[in-house]
C-alpha cells in the first residue's frame, strides 16, 4: 500500500449475517471487516488494545472514510490490508479490500484516531513515546 510505514492483511469472508435483502454485504459490516485487520496490524507492532491499555493510552476512531467501489457477495474470500500511515500527531490506517481470486478492489477506507491518556480524559495532540517506540523497527 502506498506510503505504509507498517502494514498487515487478513483473508475472511462474507458470512449470513453480513448480507443485507439485497444479497450482498450491508455497507454498515464493512467497520467489522477494517478492524479484523486493524487488530492483526497492532498485533504486528506489539500494541494490541491491552498493550494500549497497560501504556495508559486509549486511540479512540475520530474519523472514517468508507469508499465502496464493488460489493462483496455471500461466501466471497476477501483479503483486508491495514497499514499505518501517519503518526506523528495522529494515527492514521489506510485500509483496501480484495475479492481473494480476483484479486479487484472492493473496497478503500481510512480512519483517524488520536491519543487519549486514560487517566485524565486529556486528548493529546502529539503521539506518545509508546507508539514511537512500537513502531521504530518499521521506520
Amino acid at each position: 500500500m502506498k506510503n505504509a510505514i507498517v502494514s498487515a492483511v487478513i483473508e475472511t469472508e462474507a458470512h449470513f449475517h453480513d448480507i443485507d435483502p439485497m444479497n450482498i454485504v450491508w455497507h454498515g459490516n464493512y467497520p467489522r471487516f477494517l478492524e479484523l485487520a486493524r487488530v492483526a496490524l497492532l498485533d504486528k507492532i506489539d500494541y494490541a488494545y491491552d498493550a494500549m491499555v497497560a501504556s495508559g493510552y486509549a486511540w479512540p476512531v475520530v474519523e472514517m472514510n468508507i469508499r465502496y467501489a464493488k460489493s462483496i457477495a455471500l461466501r466471497d474470500k476477501i483479503l483486508v490490508e491495514a497499514a499505518i500511515v501517519e503518526w506523528e500527531n495522529r494515527l492514521k490506517i489506510d485500509f483496501e479490500i480484495r475479492h481473494k481470486e480476483t484479486n479487484k478492489r472492493l473496497c478503500r477506507a481510512y480512519s483517524t484516531h488520536v491519543a487519549v491518556e486514560m487517566e485524565t480524559q486529556t486528548l493529546l495532540w502529539e503521539t506518545p513515546p509508546v507508539l514511537r517506540q512500537k513502531l521504530e523497527p518499521f521506520l
